[in-house]
């Protein structure tokens, strides 16, 4: 098919897709309060104002031509989607683009028309179990009104019919869907694309578009509100979403070969691209059986079960966040509702998120496989954006407490971006001088001090001071992994390595250290005893844990040796990250402490 270049057209279009999109973003409050399917988790309003900003800096530029402009709309929506209507929207677009070049009409406002009707197919066919009462029911409506009207109608009078008919859909959703009848509101997804259509037809009949009255109320008082609707609990954790690139598979067949792994799927495939969305329990999992179709490139997983808990049962008015880095038991974070950002592994040019969609056996496999190093990286900028709007209507305060500053550019990331979403007076952001199970205990114990009703300043000069009052000693086979990463001074590390002497690495001034060497393994386990031993004698130890990496009988000796000599049990025996463990590497085991007073340190 030859490209259009009628310019007054081209532009009308462009002024349209950017109308569409500011019209979702100013009422993103407005679809986040009224999202109770498929899970109330107050987010569609974000994940579709999200994709509208990706789209409008997308067009932003010139283009050749018209067909070139819904492409790049097409390739944006692909890479922007987030969210259940978020991804069917995406589809939507790529097969609008994709209709667009196949279809045979003589103009292109003809074959546009067309192609909105011939699309709703690639929309259904995204989604493994399609639900009428949702965005695609809308969707349906606006394509079906558009082509049914006359070709002799002027396409600014069949736009305008056809948005009437979709508002009548729309508001048909509460009736559909019994969640929606009982809490009286239309489908969030649904009405975020009648405000894209609402804005996309008045910019392209240049008719003034309504300003969004901003709402009074404040983000506490919205998230009241919300608490009022009628919700039902997640039937699945997490919300999963992965791009994946070098794709060559159609989307039925990706979404056959995630049949029982979960629901909500909704796969969009075009040139070479796949965005998958699903709701499962176990995001490694999902990752496992997509890395068999393409590469993954991008992936944001939300814990929907916690997010439901925090807006049906806060259990606090003071939110604790924290980094994948820190080791805490898995139950824990749900119970108490601690927010974990994960750190990005890198492994080739594929990328995974730590605790989530890749483990520690996972990633020495991957490791061996490929005969390469991997490497770690600060959580996404957009995915602490995203969780810091989260809190920001769901909590009085936010306190964060991060891996130790001096290893990770983690507190200032965080830092930065929280500030332009929080006032000063509402959050406060801790190094924890740490790193893996030393920054679980202090998380642990800031928590204590969030329960204890503490507040926000009081907690964080507290938790400044608690840094001196937590350690970690870590038992390595191999130290080249923490000299390679710049966990340790590689002079120390090379001279250790020369020597054939297996030190222990501690943490001093938030930096690694090696310290009291050994020749062999026994030795240093026997030194870090000692060091236990020590404080117990003294009365000092509060509480201690044990993490390890893919090596679980070692670390469950030293739990039935410690829990014997000194009659308290670990608060907890876990894996560490797999952002530690690329650095402490296979077979490492440590023990972290927390002491009441002296110097816990070695």
């Amino acid at each position: 098919m030859a490209e259009h270049t009628d310019i007054q057209e081209y532009q009308r279009f462009k002024l349209a897709f950017q109308a569409g999109a500011e019209q979702v973003i100013v009422h993103k409050k407005e679809l986040n309060d009224i999202n109770v399917f498929p899970v109330s988790d107050g987010d569609t309003g974000n994940n579709l104002a999200a994709l509208m900003q990706t789209i409008k800096e997308a067009i932003d530029g010139q283009f050749p031509s018209t067909l070139s402009l819904f492409e790049r709309l097409a390739d944006a929506s692909l890479v922007g989607a987030r969210g259940n209507s978020g991804n069917i929207l995406a589809q939507y677009f790529n097969g609008l683009y994709d209709n667009l070049c196949q279809t045979s009409e003589h103009t292109f406002i003809d074959k546009f028309v067309s192609s909105t009707k011939l699309a709703v197919d690639d929309a259904y066919h995204a989604v493994g179990q399609p639900v009428e009462g949702t965005i695609l029911t809308v969707i349906r409506s606006w394509g079906d009104a558009l082509a049914a009207q006359s070709a002799t109608l002027q396409i600014e009078e069949r736009l305008t019919k056809a948005l009437v008919i979709a508002k009548n859909a729309l508001e048909n959703t509460t009736g559909q869907l019994k969640i929606l009848q009982k809490n009286q509101v239309v489908d969030s997804g649904a009405k975020g694309f009648y405000l894209f259509i609402e804005g996309f037809t008045l910019g392209f009949t240049n008719q003034a578009i309504p300003v969004a009255i901003a709402e009074e109320n404040s983000e506490i008082d919205q998230v009241v509100h919300r608490n009022r609707l009628i919700t039902e609990i997640p039937t699945q954790r997490y919300c999963i979403e992965v791009l994946l690139e070098h794709v060559a598979e159609t989307s039925e067949a990706i979404q056959t070969s995630l049949k029982g792994l979960g629901e909500s799927t909704i796969v969009s495939v075009n040139r070479g691209k796949a965005r998958i969305h699903v709701h499962a329990n176990d995001p490694s999992e999902i990752v496992d059986k997509l890395r068999t179709f393409g590469q993954p490139i991008q992936q944001k997983i939300d814990d929907m079960l916690l997010q439901y808990h925090v807006s049906q049962t806060p259990k606090a008015k003071i939110a604790l966040v924290t980094d994948s880095i820190a080791d805490i038991p898995a139950d824990y974070v749900l119970s108490e509702q601690i927010h974990v950002l994960p750190m990005t592994i890198l492994m080739g040019e594929a990328s995974y998120l730590d605790r989530l969609t890749i483990r520690n056996q996972q990633f020495f496999d991957l490791q061996q496989k490929l005969s390469e190093r991997g490497s770690s990286a600060q959580p996404g900028l957009s995915q602490i954006d995203s969780l810091f709007r989260f809190l920001e209507g769901h909590y009085e305060a936010v306190i964060v407490v991060t891996v130790s500053q001096k290893m990770s550019g983690t507190f200032d990331s965080i830092k930065r971006i929280a500030e332009t979403i929080l006032p000063a007076e509402r959050l406060a952001v801790i190094d924890s001088k740490q790193n893996s199970a030393a920054q679980g205990l202090l998380i642990m114990r800031v928590n204590q001090w969030i329960h204890d009703g503490l507040g926000l300043k009081e907690i964080a000069d507290k938790a400044k001071q608690w840094t001196q009052h937590v350690a970690i000693l870590v038992s390595v086979d191999d130290i080249e992994p923490m000299i390679s990463s710049g966990r340790v001074p590689e002079k120390a590390g090379r001279l250790a390595q020369k020597l054939h002497l297996k030190p222990l690495v501690t943490i001093a001034d938030g930096a690694g250290k090696l310290v009291n060497f050994s020749f062999g393994l026994t030795g240093n386990e026997k030194k870090m005893l000692k060091k236990i031993m020590k404080l117990h004698q003294k009365k000092q130890l509060l509480s201690y844990g044990i993490v390890y990496a893919s090596q679980p009988d070692r670390a469950e000796k030293w739990q039935h040796d410690l829990k014997q000599k000194l009659g308290m049990a670990p608060t907890f025996v876990l894996p560490i990250s797999t952002a530690v463990a690329l650095s402490a590497g296979d077979g490492s085991v440590a023990i972290a402490y927390e002491f009441d007073k002296g110097d816990g340190r070695i």
